[in-house]
């Protein structure tokens, strides 16, 4: 590894065992870290190092060892900058990348049963994303919590918070599985499916739900990972969950070598089982990580840290049940248009299509939030400006190319899931609409994503809500339904929606109070 001396890199062999960034301090210069750019982990102490920092003068630094997952001072130059936010941001891209490719895949397998089969697993996603995002937006407040600690070098705090969101995360879990088991038949009827791919999807759900307390655990102990910057792990433990997903449903969907044909049901076995590896890997691997002994921290929940974690957890659970509904209220819009199912059909289709540029952005988003998180903790609200507007850079160009390939290759795209040209025919212009819109997704995706870090989740709570509900699902209607556009209005509306939250994410983050936010 290395560290920066007057200036210099300098080698030091140092053991490694759960963490992989270096950071001194001194009590009142709190600024100078490295990265080690090993995935693995290092605790190092620099004795007496010394560094010139964008024009300040030399600071001595203390023998104090602090493991902290991101490169803080250090980071001076916009060259050192973006290389620390790729090492952030790589491994969560990779990722997302592997977990759209499971997305295609499960869509492929699935949509070799037909179209009610497809629509019905597009819808039961919809419906079962509400549950998943409740889980997220506890994992948003772990995040954001156990990053400030990290920056301020205080890991006990940090293991005490990602155990409380593990015990309010247990609690959710039944609430959430209770309410959708009552709800589940009244939603799926709301969405106006044709009734044998109702009954699919009613199915599909109740059998997905079963896995929603390994989901949950999945959820907070990613968010928990994210905030002591440690994608790494979690890119091993989601190609291990693909890999049992995918296998599942080759097996259980088709019968093959000598498993059951299960059909759809096989689908949701597969959800579920990899879910639950997915949980237990991330637990055996705490062991191994800085955060060690967090599941067993404390016994009981404490107000107080449920307060401090739910305090940004609930507005970016209402950021996220809103996103999650409004689609689901856009699907029924498209249910009710003239193009029906086929056009359900062809947003399943265009939603996992465009998840590949979707998914990168979310990788970007990760390292702003950790980047801004633990640099806030550090007391430098400056470099975690820097580092999300560095973020944001890196993010659009790839999802700025990405726009292009689905203008390009629509077709081609529509063609993997489905032979239906009705299908295919909707599905090539909502991603030829939607690429216009990719640029001002990254906006609002990574701009959020720092914001989420920083501890300020009421901001993009409010602006997803009105630009989803007062925007998209009126003008879908009126140019859907009304004026007779059919799903092709819908389109526009989803893109025109899109690009206006970019430029509100811009908005809030270059004016807005995300620095003085207290977690």
């Amino acid at each position: 590894m290395w560290i920066l001396c007057d200036n210099q890199r300098v080698d030091e062999d140092v053991p490694r065992h759960g963490g992989h960034i270096l950071r001194t301090d001194t009590p009142d210069h709190p600024d100078f870290a490295d990265a080690i750019p090993n995935p693995g982990a290092s605790t190092v102490s620099a004795d007496l190092c010394k560094a010139e920092v964008a024009g300040l003068s030399q600071i001595e630094t203390a023998d104090k060892d602090i493991e902290t997952l991101v490169a803080h001072a250090g980071v001076e130059t916009n060259r050192d900058l973006h290389r620390v936010v790729w090492q952030l941001a790589w491994p969560s891209v990779l990722a997302m990348m592997l977990q759209t490719l499971n997305s295609f895949m499960d869509r492929g397998f699935v949509g070799r049963l037909g179209p009610d089969a497809l629509a019905a697993v597009g819808v039961g996603s919809q419906l079962m994303f509400v549950v998943f995002s409740f889980g997220m937006s506890i994992s948003v407040g772990a995040t954001a919590l156990v990053a400030r600690f990290t920056g301020e070098g205080n890991k006990d705090e940090a293991r005490v918070a990602g155990n409380q969101a593990l015990w309010i995360a247990a609690m959710m879990a039944v609430v959430t599985v209770l309410l959708m088991l009552a709800l589940c038949h009244t939603a799926v009827h709301f969405m106006r499916l044709e009734p044998s791919a109702a009954v699919l999807c009613e199915k599909y759900i109740r059998l997905s739900l079963i896995g929603v307390p390994g989901l949950f655990v999945m959820l907070i102990l990613i968010g928990v990972y994210r905030g002591i910057g440690d994608t790494v792990t979690v890119l091993l433990v989601s190609i291990a969950v693909n890999i049992v997903h995918l296998s599942g449903d080759f097996l259980l969907i088709f019968g093959n070598f000598g498993a059951p044909r299960l059909g759809l049901s096989g689908g949701a076995i597969a959800l579920v089982t990899s879910q639950y590896v997915g949980g237990l890997l991330y637990i055996l691997l705490l062991a191994r990580s800085p955060l060690a002994g967090m599941v067993r921290r404390k016994a009981t929940l404490e107000m107080e840290w449920a307060k401090r974690i739910l305090n940004v957890g609930i507005p970016a659970a209402v950021q996220n049940v809103s996103r999650v509904l409004s689609l689901i209220a856009f699907t029924a819009v498209l249910a009710r248009s003239a193009d029906a199912t086929m056009a359900v059909a062809a947003l399943t289709i265009g939603l996992t299509s465009e998840s590949i540029a979707f998914m990168p952005g979310f990788g970007f988003s990760v390292a702003a939030s950790t980047l801004t998180g633990q640099n806030l903790g550090a007391k430098r609200p400056d470099r975690a400006e820097n580092a999300a507007w560095a973020a944001l850079l890196q993010g659009l160009v790839v999802m700025s190319i990405m726009g292009i390939v689905f203008y390009i290759f629509a077709e081609q795209f529509a063609h993997i899931f489905t032979h239906d040209k009705h299908v295919v025919h909707l599905a090539v212009k909502y991603l030829r609409i939607s690429a216009f819109a990719e640029p001002f997704l990254a906006f609002g995706m990574i701009l959020t994503g720092a914001l989420n870090g920083a501890g300020d989740t009421r901001a993009p709570a409010v602006a997803g809500f009105l630009t989803m509900w007062g925007l998209r699902l009126p003008m879908a209607y009126v140019l859907a339904i009304t004026l007779g556009f059919g799903a092709t209005g819908a389109w526009w509306a989803l893109a025109t929606s899109t690009t206006v939250l970019g430029f509100v994410s811009y908005g809030m983050f270059k004016f807005g109070h995300w620095k003085q936010v207290r977690v």
